[in-house]
């Protein structure tokens, strides 16, 4: 019988090194998201600058101090949809270091479905919001594939293909925004 037993995927180890490489890769601490970050700040109504964007977050009454971190060093510019403050707040992580689930994966051998799963979609979340930074929704799938398809082409991004080929595999639905949109990237998973 194990030693050390994961409360997750149950599991087991022998080893605690093992254990605790695999929660790190397999199952690592999830940083505010894009996502956690447009929920916080439903019903706002864009453009509005950083400091619009932290009343509008103080009024909603969240208890996440990271978030709150985040939004409060978010650039001091105006925004003008939540595509902007999720490529804002990706900027924000990389400065002050916070690894995303797939620098993770790099520096740690990944767990046969896990570690593969997390970083692939941590990468295309942000990928795919840059891409659709601007789009107007409500818009179907194929309607935003289109949409990166011709900014991808303007904003210089890296992988064009492997961020089309990710809204590709979105539902095939229409999305309100882009929340729903990271949503089902995550479903994905």
């Amino acid at each position: 019988m194990a030693q050390f037993k994961c409360e997750i995927c149950g599991d087991g180890f022998e080893q605690k090194s093992r254990f605790e490489r695999h929660l790190a890769t397999a199952h690592p601490d999830r940083a505010p998201s894009a996502a956690d970050l447009e929920k916080a700040l439903s019903g706002v109504q864009y453009p509005k600058t950083k400091e619009e964007l932290l009343t509008a977050y103080a009024s909603q009454q969240v208890s996440d101090d990271e978030l709150r971190k985040l939004v409060e060093s978010l650039p001091s510019r105006t925004y003008r949809d939540a595509a902007e403050v999720a490529i804002a707040l990706g900027e924000v992580k990389k400065k002050q270091g916070i690894r995303s689930a797939s620098e993770v994966a790099e520096s740690e051998a990944p767990s046969a479905r896990g570690g593969r799963t997390a970083a692939s979609t941590a990468t295309s979340a942000a990928a795919v919001a840059k891409a659709l930074s601007g789009v107007d929704f409500p818009k179907r799938k194929d309607e935003l594939k289109e949409y990166a398809q011709r900014h991808i082409l303007e904003s210089g991004l890296d992988n064009p293909k492997d961020i089309v080929d990710m809204i590709g595999m979105l539902p095939d639905k229409e999305y309100h925004d882009m929340s729903d949109v990271e949503k089902s990237l995550f479903a994905q998973t």
